[in-house]
């Protein structure tokens, strides 16, 4: 307790140390959060609750000119009873950390507590005229689609994860170059915890008043990659779209790939409801993902986009009154007659405390281990946060 109360001391003058900072060179903001959380397959069974405190610091210095260097902090206090009755939790979190260099501790870590604390962003950036150069712990981001981006081959996240708005960080290099106003090209390249590499091109265009991307590399240091994507309108609506294909390194005459695409539209109407749809087809892998749990607590890569071959998603979000938001979210997979139903609604006290509460609900016909008979299988969640940003 004392080591608890002392961290978060220490978090509260950091804070307001660098928020005084009235300096252009330094900026300093972030967020604390409390999370409570509840999961059940049956209503009227056993509920798990647990809960969280999160404290994301941002920090980004500039000491010259061309020069940016940004680091990124997020510590998670975790309580309640999944970490009473999961087997290694700590571990568990910790092996969460696909870094080449492991910078995800847990400073407490005990029967009921857990203190975790993971630098997710730490990176040196050079800016001059059209190019750009960056090293270190960043966000990749290639994607164009709203939930599922088969393009997305660095740091592909999940729809579901919606606590962790930063997304997950790779550690690499990124050099990008500005043919135009309108073009450029980026090359990247990452190294996991495995030392598997990642590297890839990206050529950005615009024609007919679309943005194209092309890219092509390497996955993993197993699989070639190709893809490309748009951005654009069809008279009012949104369309965007993307698709991969991907083609094992060896014995590439005796081996198949794995194609994915998904596909986009979106709608706005003038009271501020909005419209979205998205279709994901992708091949599912021998060892990819089967079961609701699973897609739901392990990384994804853009070889486990999803557990189902085929995919729609529709979501409405609208402004219920100036402090009040609310959207209500759904997929259905038809290959195992499943679907995923998920209202939520933000709350704004001021401009920088809100409360947020989500309901996650999925249901589907999934194969027993055991007897090998399909059998339907049911999952809630749900969470309370309440979120304060500096």
């Amino acid at each position: 307790m004392k080591k608890i109360l002392l961290f978060l001391l220490i978090n509260i003058f950091l804070n307001n140390l660098f928020a005084q900072e009235e300096t252009k060179k330094v900026e300093l903001n972030g967020y604390l959060s409390n999370m409570q959380s509840v999961q059940f397959q049956d209503i009227h069974g056993e509920w798990i609750n647990d809960n969280i405190i999160q404290n994301r610091i941002n920090f980004n210095w500039y000491p010259t000119k061309h020069l940016t260097i940004n680091a990124g902090l997020r510590t998670r206090l975790f309580t309640g009873e999944s970490v009473k009755i999961i087997p290694n939790y700590g571990g568990l979190l910790k092996d969460s950390e696909l870094g080449l260099w492991n910078m995800n501790y847990n400073v407490i870590e005990e029967q009921s507590v857990i203190l975790n604390m993971n630098i997710d962003r730490l990176f040196l950036q050079f800016e001059k005229g059209n190019f750009s150069a960056t090293i270190g712990r960043q966000r990749i981001n290639w994607g164009n689609t709203f939930v599922w981006n088969p393009n997305d081959l660095f740091n592909t996240y999940s729809f579901f994860d919606f606590d962790y708005v930063e997304r997950p960080g790779s550690d690499a290099i990124k050099l990008k170059y500005f043919t135009s106003e309108v073009s450029s090209i980026e090359l990247a390249a990452k190294i996991d915890k495995n030392e598997d590499i990642t590297s890839a091109l990206l050529w950005k265009f615009n024609h007919w008043n679309y943005d194209f991307q092309l890219l092509g590399g390497i996955l993993n240091s197993s699989d070639y990659a190709i893809g490309g994507g748009w951005s654009g309108a069809i008279k009012s609506f949104d369309f965007k779209g993307e698709i991969t294909y991907l083609r094992p390194c060896k014995n590439i005459s005796d081996t198949i790939g794995q194609l994915m695409g998904s596909l986009m539209m979106g709608y706005t109407f003038n009271n501020s409801l909005d419209l979205k749809f998205e279709f994901l087809y992708t091949e599912i892998p021998t060892n990819g993902i089967s079961g609701f749990y699973q897609y739901y607590y392990s990384p994804l890569s853009v070889k486990t986009l999803s557990f189902t071959e085929y995919n729609l998603f529709l979501q409405a979000g609208y402004q219920i009154t100036p402090l009040i938001t609310g959207s209500l979210s759904g997929m259905y997979y038809p290959a195992i007659q499943g679907y995923f139903i998920g209202p939520s609604f933000d709350f704004s006290f001021t401009d920088n405390l809100y409360a947020s509460v989500v309901v996650q609900t999925f249901s589907g016909e999934m194969k027993n281990p055991i007897s090998l008979l399909k059998e339907r299988e049911y999952a809630t969640f749900g969470y309370l946060r309440l979120k304060w940003s500096f």
